[in-house]
């Protein structure tokens, strides 16, 4: 699996990016994906997405991530990949928005997997938490 990340500079500064990159390879470790994945860092919201989305059809997350502390771009991040892991692997059929099972095993996974990285880099939660 390759990922392919575009982002503005100014959008997230490179000391941030390097915490998002090692939390990508943390991702890959814990909801490994075959395919390759495009991601897009954006500076503002398109479209109806909320924080973040994901095309399973272009295998494309979208993060929104102008004046975001880290924490809330990895979240919304690893959000948008259990959704990738679902697709590749689990194939969850409750697809609804808001209380279906393939949005309640995004929001649940993320979370821990926000957790579990930031407990296991301590020496990151200055860049983390910023």
């Amino acid at each position: 699996m390759k990922l392919c990340i575009k982002y503005n500079k100014e959008t997230i500064q490179d000391k941030k990016f390097k915490v998002i990159v090692k939390f990508f390879k943390f991702l890959n470790r814990e909801l490994p994906l075959k395919s390759d994945l495009d991601i897009h860092f954006l500076d503002e919201r398109m479209g109806k997405m909320t924080t973040g989305s994901y095309h399973d059809k272009k295998h494309r997350i979208k993060c929104l991530a102008k004046n975001r502390m880290t924490s809330d771009i990895m979240r919304t991040i690893s959000h948008e990949w259990a959704h990738a892991f679902d697709k590749e692997n689990l194939n969850i059929k409750d697809r609804r928005g808001i209380g279906g099972e393939s949005e309640n095993f995004a929001n649940s996974i993320s979370g821990a997997l926000v957790k579990k990285f930031v407990k296991s880099n301590p020496k990151l939660n200055t860049t983390i938490y910023s």
